[in-house]
């Protein structure tokens, strides 16, 4: 799985239908690991903007189980985290809204390109997530990675 537990930062952007140029978005998460699962919460500005909340568990059948709310959208669905590409399906309760979402490594990080599709109206988004850098302060600590 390539979701890990710290605080994690996002910058990327969406693409709405009929535009070729993506906006902005950012997204700032803390990811928690408990015996049942993984929580996701944090906030999303940019193109969106509301709270995140994600909910992964895993199920009986060798996948996992995902109740997702970002913003005003609460969606459910299905997901393959054990190898690459980690691939999410989400539907909402009346099946009227829809998306996809792959998480990947890249050499930075890890990539996130999805859709959502709602009235046939259709969103693209590609976001790199990366580990929050812990700031360690003190008179005889040395960094040999580069500040961020």
């Amino acid at each position: 799985m390539l979701i890990r537990k710290g605080l994690w930062s996002a910058k990327g952007s969406v693409v709405y239908e009929g535009s070729s140029l993506g906006v902005p978005v950012e997204v700032d998460l803390e990811i928690v690991e408990d015996q049942d699962g993984i929580t996701l919460t944090g906030a999303l500005e940019g193109a969106a903007r509301g709270n995140v909340s994600v909910r992964i568990g895993a199920d009986e059948n060798g996948t996992y189980v995902v109740d997702a709310r970002v913003g005003s959208f609460a969606l459910d669905g299905i997901a393959k985290l054990e190898s690459e590409p980690n691939v999410c399906l989400l539907w909402n309760e009346g099946q009227t809204q829809s998306a996809t979402v792959n998480l990947f490594v890249v050499d930075t990080g890890i990539g996130c390109r999805g859709f959502f599709r709602e009235a046939g109206k259709i969103v693209t988004w590609e976001i790199l997530f990366r580990p929050t850098q812990q700031v360690v302060s003190g008179d005889n600590v040395v960094s040999l990675m580069r500040r961020r």
